[in-house]
């Protein structure tokens, strides 16, 4: 079986940013140096989702178009509707293609990227998400708004940029970041335990790979 990774890429950030210093001078704390991506009131994870894939397919071998399509985000313009599906619309893909939200966890995106690679034919795996956090807060100064796109492929489909040479996982449940549905921003438990989980478990799945 011809090796599985990743064809091509793109991304995509809204023009508009915040100036981080001026995080402070409203909120009274926060802020830092430099900015920060801003989605303008047009744009939601669905259009920076379009944009970054787009960019993809442009570079992409010829020929070569997606069998699927994976969209991961946080913060998804509809529920109880597919999301993916106005991704597949805008970029005209094929009826045959079927196209999935992968969606609630931040961390949806790596499972979206390892079905994708998994799937036997090319497949577009699409990241998007509008960050926010309380006015002052880490969230609001480190997060941004963007997405990013792969086409993932095998090396029968034109030149791999990055390939996949093996797997390893570790799973375990604990609260670090959370958010209830409604919820405008994330709760975030005591930075120290969710590096002291993090640690072993990467260590185990390094290991294991």
């Amino acid at each position: 079986m011809a090796s599985r990774g990743i064809l091509t890429y793109g991304a995509y950030l809204p023009y508009r940013r915040l100036d981080r210093s001026e995080i402070r001078a409203v909120a009274g704390t926060g802020g830092g140096t430099g900015t920060r991506t801003v989605a303008s009131y047009d744009e939601d994870t669905t259009t920076l989702g379009v944009a970054a894939a787009r960019a993809a397919l442009a570079a992409a071998p010829a020929g070569v178009r997606p069998g699927s399509l994976w969209f991961a985000t946080v913060s998804p313009a509809y529920v109880d509707k597919t999301n993916a599906t106005a991704i597949h619309a805008a970029l005209r893909l094929d009826a045959e293609a079927p196209a999935f939200d992968v969606n609630g966890a931040v961390r949806s995106a790596v499972g979206a990227l390892r079905a994708g690679l998994a799937s036997g034919e090319p497949a577009l795996v699409v990241a998007a998400d509008m960050r926010t956090g309380l006015p002052g807060s880490s969230d609001e100064a480190v997060g941004g708004d963007g997405a990013s796109a792969l086409l993932l492929g095998s090396a029968e489909d034109g030149p791999l940029l990055a390939e996949v040479v093996s797997w390893g996982s570790a799973t375990e449940e604990f609260l670090d970041r959370w958010r209830t549905p409604g919820d405008s921003r994330s709760k975030l438990w005591e930075e120290r335990f969710g590096e002291n989980r993090y640690v072993a478990l990467g260590a185990k799945a390094w290991d294991d790979a």
